[in-house]
């Protein structure tokens, strides 16, 4: 069975072969391929959507993804020429000696970035192929510091550094809300993020200062005095009691339960900056819009009881059957309505249907029938391919290297 991929971050073709790329049906995004001269012919015969780029290695070179750091004692233990090829960052330590950077024993092409100290700027450049076209940074005082992944900036890891950081992410990086600006702004010389950095309004001007670049990064500002909400929050008539007069600030629904009764909406939740549906009954319909800050809030309203499709589900005939009540349908996720479901069914024991995700429908007939119950489409309404077989278990989303 050939493979369908999503992502690759780096395709490696160094040691391909027509028969290993055979596997594969199609690649949709490619952010570095790399090649031999003699696998290059390979790169045409691969159905690929987008390339980001494209590097032919000479046969000397060997690969490195990541950071790879050169220090004094690693080219003092360089005794025959060493030719590497670094996806990723190196770091020129400040111990190396200008001289050693002139043994021509190292040779480098980088996709990415070099960090060097100030006055090894010009030896070091001279280890980089000029086909690489890497980014040469210079640096002042302690090695610059790559985290990736999720990285959380606190108080904590500001007071353990002994100089001032040039702080280098690679992913996400938050800012905790009690974060002191003023030792942030002693503490970290020099900040790059590849990636997402979330922080509170009041720390956006000292962010700007220290940041090099707004290239390759999303900046995301919470509102001051807000509560972080980074799941589904749902609430009734016990659990809305934890909540004080509080501001909530989410990506994540927000789900009010029928017995959510007005004084304790009122008494509970003072405002609501949401980018996600919220959904509540309609008698509280009018309080919730006073509290969501945004005029483009999504609230979705119900009479009897709704029904959250979330992840994947199939329901029948039987299952409707069994609802007592008319309920709101609200399907983020994937809802396959079976062959057996009837359209007088459907109409009897179904309030609404809010598509945000996808609605697959196993009958044609049922598609007229449910034109009538769509309250809201922004998502997928279609019929089920009956000839789908098992070769979508082939798909790949994300891979981060793929060697072939």
């Amino acid at each position: 069975m050939k493979q369908h991929i999503g992502n690759v971050g780096v395709l490696n073709l160094m040691n391909a072969t027509p028969e290993s790329i055979s596997r594969i049906e199609r690649i949709e995004n490619v952010g570095l391929i790399i090649f031999r001269k003699e696998t290059a012919p390979l790169v045409s015969l691969l159905n690929i959507g987008n390339i980001g780029k494209s590097l032919e290695i000479p046969e000397k070179y060997s690969l490195i993804n990541g950071k790879l750091t050169v220090d004094a004692a690693y080219l003092q233990s360089i005794r025959e020429p060493v030719h590497l090829l670094v996806n990723g960052t190196v770091i020129i330590d400040e111990n190396v000696e200008p001289e050693q950077l002139h043994s021509e024993l190292l040779h480098l092409q980088i996709n990415g970035k070099m960090y060097v100290p100030a006055s090894l700027f010009g030896p070091a450049s001279r280890l980089v192929s000029h086909q690489s076209g890497a980014d040469i940074i210079t640096y002042q005082g302690t090695l610059p510091r790559t985290e990736k992944g999720d990285f959380t900036l606190t108080n904590s890891f500001l007071g353990a550094l002994e100089a001032p950081q040039h702080l280098i992410i690679r992913g996400a990086l938050h800012f905790s809300a009690d974060l002191d600006m003023e030792a942030f702004n002693e503490k970290i010389s020099k900040l790059e993020v590849s990636g997402l950095i979330t922080i509170f309004e009041r720390q956006e001007p000292y962010l700007y200062k220290k940041l090099a670049s707004l290239t390759g990064c999303r900046v995301e500002k919470y509102p001051e005095g807000y509560e972080m909400l980074k799941k589904t929050l749902r609430l009734n008539s016990r659990s809305i009691r934890r909540f004080q007069n509080k501001k909530i600030y989410t990506k994540q629904p927000i789900l009010f339960d029928a017995d959510v009764g007005r004084d304790a909406l009122t008494n509970a939740i003072a405002a609501i900056e949401s980018s996600a549906i919220i959904v509540c009954h309609e008698s509280v319909e009018d309080l919730v819009f006073e509290r969501c800050s945004s005029l483009d809030a999504e609230v979705l309203t119900y009479e009897h009881g709704f029904v959250l499709i979330e992840g994947e589900e199939t329901w029948s005939n039987d299952l409707f059957l069994a609802l007592e009540k008319p309920m709101n349908f609200i399907v983020t996720g994937k809802l396959t309505l079976d062959e057996d479901v009837e359209d007088d069914v459907l109409r009897s024991k179904v309030a609404a249907f809010d598509i945000l995700g996808e609605l697959l429908v196993a009958e044609k007939r049922l598609v007229g029938s449910l034109q009538s119950l769509i309250r809201l489409n922004s998502g997928r309404l279609e019929e089920k391919d009956k000839n789908q077989t098992t070769a979508s278990a082939a798909y790949l989303g994300n891979i981060g290297e793929l060697t072939l």
